[in-house]
């Protein structure tokens, strides 16, 4: 006997509306910048379910999405007790990559930010990339508007200043990866290096600043039970954050900070 699938296509960017909460505070009553990635995870998460194709009947399968770099710009982080809407749609489809997009807007319309990310369909038992299943690209909306392609204009991937010649490392920290801190896939989550990059940040900078431009690159696993290392050092404009596992030395992420004070100067 055949069975119809009735597949939902879309004809505008999936929708997601999130609360800001009182945990999801940071410097103040706006949200912090770990919060605001969690609020990105969760609309993308939305947008598989949607479809059919949550991240746990994924799971089952074996398969899933895994980030390997992105950026997030914001005019204005949300306050606390505020109501955000999160738009999010593809802009594009390459291989086994989509280019995911965000924008991040009050209910009454203001554009607070943008953000956007490549991810790979991925094999979760062999870790490797998988092809992508048609009814993905069947049935997501697709916009060539691309906040991630506005930030990176000619790059696949994150590309980051260098650190400033001659220069010292401005902080260093050592953390290791606990059961909370692992996603579906048994790695470190994303959220977590976007906590863990706010640890390695100068305490003057973190007190007085806000990121208002974040980009990371993922170039490794971090699993259960490894030792991390995060450096962060000045650049020409900005800060620049890597990402090694303790134990072989090997680089598991890149990143890059920009602040601002509360006034909007430049502080790094």
């Amino acid at each position: 006997m055949n069975t119809l699938v009735c597949m939902r296509i879309e004809h505008h960017p999936y929708r997601h509306v999130v609360f800001a909460g009182y945990s999801d505070s940071f410097n103040g009553r706006t949200v912090q910048p770990a919060a605001m990635m969690s609020y990105l995870e969760e609309s993308a998460a939305g947008h598989c379910h949607s479809i059919g194709q949550d991240l746990f009947t994924l799971l089952e399968k074996g398969q899933g999405w895994v980030l390997t770099g992105g950026s997030m710009r914001m005019f204005r982080y949300p306050e606390y007790g505020e109501s955000i809407v999160i738009e999010t749609w593809i802009s594009e489809w390459k291989g086994v990559t989509g280019i995911r997009e965000y924008r991040i807007s009050s209910q009454k319309g203001e554009v607070l930010g943008e953000a956007g990310g490549r991810w790979v369909y991925w094999d979760i038992n062999h870790r490797k990339p998988l092809l992508i299943p048609g009814i993905f690209k069947k049935s997501w909306f697709i916009n060539r508007d691309s906040p991630y392609r506005r930030m990176y204009p000619e790059s696949a991937t994150p590309v980051f200043p260098a650190a400033l010649p001659g220069n010292i490392e401005e902080s260093r920290i050592n953390l290791r990866v606990h059961r909370g801190d692992v996603d579906l896939y048994g790695h470190l989550h994303n959220t977590c290096y976007m906590d863990w990059l706010m640890e390695s940040v100068p305490d003057s900078l973190y007190r007085d600043s806000e990121p208002r431009e974040m980009g990371i690159r993922f170039l490794g696993e971090a699993l259960l039970g490894d030792e991390v290392t995060f450096t962060t050092q000045n650049a020409l404009k900005g800060l620049i954050h890597e990402v090694k596992r303790f134990k072989d030395g090997k680089i598991l992420a890149r990143g890059f900070s920009e602040w601002v004070t509360k006034k909007g100067k430049l502080t790094a």
